[in-house]
């Protein structure tokens, strides 16, 4: 019999390989565009991420550190930090040296995080999702390695498969900590759509708010998991969209909300593109 291929699970020793076994498969490769697509997202959020942590001491934030350890910095330390950021921000769109870029842009991040005290969830996202395109091959298409001719259509998939994971955690994490009565009553979106200049006062009801605060939570949930299914992937895909763009309706009290919230959702949303196994390609002869 021929080599029956690189398997993962436990098998039983008493047994010929693959007869009556449990085998765990996971693919070895997967698709480029996909997760050169979700790099150049994450290069434009870093982007603008760049822009407003470094001009924030300027424009009055105050930065200092997140636990109170180390020295507080002058306004000029920051906005030279945000300048590298940015110039990495750019290299990763760009898909020069793409790598090393994701990694300076985890960095520069990190350091506003912990040094600023700049902590926010879509920038707690956005380091981990650099820090993982650094360890893929997030350049091989879409990138000026591929425009000369070193590109790939395929990639390791470890590094795609933790960032998915990453994405599910989000959502999951996300749901479970609205499991507690003061979300599911209504009352925690009550406070936070309050000052939503999309929303009517007359929503802000327990007949509106109640289903509302439960449906997030299902949909969460749903998502997290739903978007591992082939079968399930396009409904997840459209309950997640969905529940962003309302997140944004309902939460913005100003432009720089709506903003802020835009940039998770296009962190979280363009993380959907990492869950797929296989891109078609034009002009391709299927032969029986």
């Amino acid at each position: 019999r021929g080599d029956p291929g690189p398997r993962l699970g436990v098998t039983d020793p008493g047994r010929r390989p693959g007869v009556g076994a449990a085998v765990l498969r996971l693919p070895d490769t997967l698709p480029a565009r996909p997760l050169a697509g979700y790099r150049i997202l994450v290069g434009l959020v870093a982007g603008l991420k760049a822009v407003e942590l470094g001009a924030s001491p300027l424009l009055g934030t105050r930065a200092g550190p997140l636990f109170g350890v180390g020295p507080v910095l002058p306004a000029p330390v920051w906005l030279a930090l945000g300048a590298v950021m940015g110039l990495a921000a750019l290299a990763v769109v760009v898909g020069w040296n793409a790598r090393a870029a994701a990694l300076l842009v985890g960095l520069c991040t990190a350091g506003f995080v912990w040094g600023a005290g700049y902590y926010s969830n879509h920038t707690y996202l956005l380091f981990t999702a650099a820090v993982l395109l650094s360890f893929s091959d997030c350049d091989a298409a879409w990138s000026l390695r591929s425009r000369r001719g070193h590109g790939a259509d395929r990639v390791w998939a470890a590094p795609v498969l933790v960032l998915r994971a990453q994405i599910t955690i989000v959502y999951f994490y996300a749901a479970i900590s609205k499991i507690r009565p003061d979300f599911l009553s209504g009352n925690g979106l009550a406070s936070w759509t309050w000052d939503s200049v999309l929303v009517p006062a007359a929503m802000l009801t327990p007949v509106f708010l109640v289903p509302m605060a439960f449906g997030a939570v299902l949909t969460e949930l749903f998502v997290a998991f739903g978007l591992w299914s082939p079968r399930l992937r396009p409904v997840a895909v459209v309950a997640g969209t969905g529940l962003h763009l309302g997140m944004i309706a309902m939460l913005s009290d100003g432009l720089h909300a709506a903003i802020e919230l835009g940039l998770f959702a296009t962190l979280t949303c363009g993380g959907y593109l990492l869950f797929a196994d296989r891109v078609p390609v034009p002009g391709a002869v299927v032969v029986p």
